[in-house]
């Protein structure tokens, strides 16, 4: 996985203020991940599809360093970065996606389980009343053998897709909604950031976008197989479809009395019954912006906006962020803006803005 390191930093950053400005900051508890990640990986590997692979000890390290990353050695032992495992948060759900990606990983590699591991497929797919015609049927169901050549590039994306979209069928028969993979793919796009799409022929992996883009390819299979096995998702293992929503747009104009304007546009879906919103930070270059304003203070003294949205389930909406020029006075200064599109604890998006200095005289 290709990082940004400065991006990564301040997105962390902005994530660990988040998490304090809404409860108590997401404690460092290496067992509490432990456990999350013990009983995602029991639950996937004990389903009948789980079943069809290797019989091995299987078991989750977390190892210490802040690059977001996570791999198999294709024997049991499924290695999670800190960086990444601060990412997944505390949600089971966003854990099994990781975590089955890297038991697709194996699946594809495995080639003494693949008969099996397609016939628990196409029996539990079928069992689901799904389409055998459907067009994407044969594609989905199918195992394609890992590439190994290191100078593949090509081949080793393929192999990227391979393990996205066998894990996703692992994770929908093992109860965990296919969203929640969606869920994973968009945090770390919006955390890690993308290159451009005419640089992925020179990555051994593929761009987060074209990933999503698979993904949903794939999720109406996986969907079939989740609503039949568990047709009240409120009751399975990972609980009900993650909200999802990203950042299309963020504009910027100036009012009598501020310093700027941000007006946010944004989209998102699954989210009834939960309290949407923008929220911001400032960065003047690696450190957060402060203030003495108490309406615009947290509680770690750092300068924090908010703009809530009205009680929606899926579409459009726009936020609006002032910054007051009495709070930030923005001449002379180059910030960076980091925004947060929130549904209670899910952080959906990041988006970072840089902001124009107010002009002079």
């Amino acid at each position: 996985m290709k990082i940004m390191p400065a991006r990564l930093f301040l997105a962390l950053a902005g994530l660990i203020w988040l998490a304090s400005a809404a409860r108590p900051a997401r404690a460092e508890d290496v067992a509490a991940d432990y456990q999350i990640a013990g009983q995602a990986l029991q639950q996937l590997v004990s389903s009948p599809l789980g079943r069809t692979l290797p019989a091995f000890s299987w078991k989750v390290d977390i190892l210490q360093t802040w690059y977001a990353n996570a791999y198999s050695n294709g024997r049991g032992r499924i290695s999670i970065t800190r960086g990444l495992a601060y990412l997944l948060g505390d949600h089971p759900g966003v854990w099994a996606a990781a975590i089955a990606h890297e038991l697709g990983h194996v699946a594809s590699a495995y080639v003494a389980g693949q008969p099996a591991f397609e016939a628990e497929l196409r029996r539990a797919y079928l069992a689901a009343g799904g389409n055998p015609s459907d067009p994407d049927t044969e594609w989905a169901l199918k195992v394609a053998p890992a590439a190994r050549s290191v100078f593949n590039l090509g081949g080793e994306r393929r192999t990227e897709y391979e393990a996205d979209r066998l894990g996703l069928l692992l994770m929908a028969e093992a109860g965990f909604h296919p969203d929640f993979a969606i869920a994973l793919d968009r945090r770390l796009r919006s955390t890690t950031g993308d290159q451009s799409k005419y640089s992925e022929f020179f990555l051994n992996h593929p761009l987060w976008a074209n990933r999503e883009q698979q993904t949903v390819r794939a999720e109406g299979i996986a969907l079939t197989i989740f609503n039949h096995r568990w047709p009240d998702p409120d009751r399975s293992p990972g609980g009900a479809a993650p909200p999802l929503g990203r950042i299309v747009s963020v504009t910027m104009s100036q009012e009598p009395g501020t310093a700027l304007v941000m007006r946010v546009s944004v989209e998102v879906q699954n989210a009834a019954r939960r309290q949407v919103r923008v929220a911001a930070i400032l960065f003047d270059h690696y450190e957060k912006v402060r203030t003495s304003a108490p309406e615009y203070r947290s509680p770690d003294g750092t300068l924090e906006l908010n703009s809530t949205l009205p009680a929606l389930d899926h579409g459009p909406a726009e936020a609006t962020l002032r910054i007051p020029s009495s709070v930030v006075d923005l001449r002379g200064r180059s910030l960076k803006a980091e925004l947060f599109l929130v549904a209670d604890d899910w952080t959906l998006d990041l988006w970072f803005q840089p902001l124009k200095p107010a002009p002079t005289g």
